[in-house]
């Protein structure tokens, strides 16, 4: 990790320095990915200025913090880095979490299907496997109701888009839809 400060209308002193170097090595206990940390504090009159940017592969933070204490504004601007640190964070598990409905699909809608030819078949029972296509974008309930209307099929199996779960909607008497929403535990 490099870390670069500058000061304008402001004298660096050696506690200011280590104070600079505290907060890289806070900020960079929680983001490892950091290469570069710039800040540069500013001085003007009786307000003091600090801006702190954090680099990293793909992705980059921005601080800005005004205050009439030096230390009170890069303290302030760490915490500002550190919550947009939190949030990038947040948002990188959600996309992993999400991206499994991918693997689903994959799963349901086999490019090959294998078939056996060495059993006995008076040992297995017979199998015999059609394939129907679904929706392998997801949909909500209301999509897949009206997709089911369209196709005049009796269910139709889709990937939810809020659960990113497969559900199972069907026909019912008199014009009803049932829903199956599988719960696992």
């Amino acid at each position: 990790m490099k870390v670069t400060y500058s000061g304008h209308n402001l004298k660096i002193t050696d506690d200011i320095h280590a104070h600079i170097l505290n907060r890289a090595d806070k900020i960079e206990a929680r983001f490892g990915d950091m290469q570069d940390l710039n800040v540069v504090l500013k001085s003007e009159k009786h307000r003091f200025d600090a801006e702190m940017r954090v680099t990293a592969p793909g992705v980059s933070f921005y601080a800005n913090s005004e205050t009439d204490e030096i230390l009170s504004a890069l303290d302030t601007a760490t915490d500002k880095i550190l919550s947009q640190v939190r949030r990038y964070k947040d948002r990188v598990k959600d996309r992993r979490h999400n991206a499994p409905h991918r693997e689903v699909v994959a799963q349901l809608n086999p490019e090959n299907i294998e078939t056996q030819t060495d059993v006995d078949i008076n040992d297995a029972p017979i199998i015999i496997a059609a394939q129907d296509k679904f929706a392998s974008k997801p949909l909500t309930v209301a999509e897949a109701t009206t997709e089911l209307q369209a196709s005049n099929a009796a269910f139709l199996l889709f990937l939810n888009a809020e659960t990113r779960q497969v559900n199972l909607l069907y026909e019912m008497a008199q014009g009803t839809y049932g829903w199956v929403e599988p719960l696992f535990a």
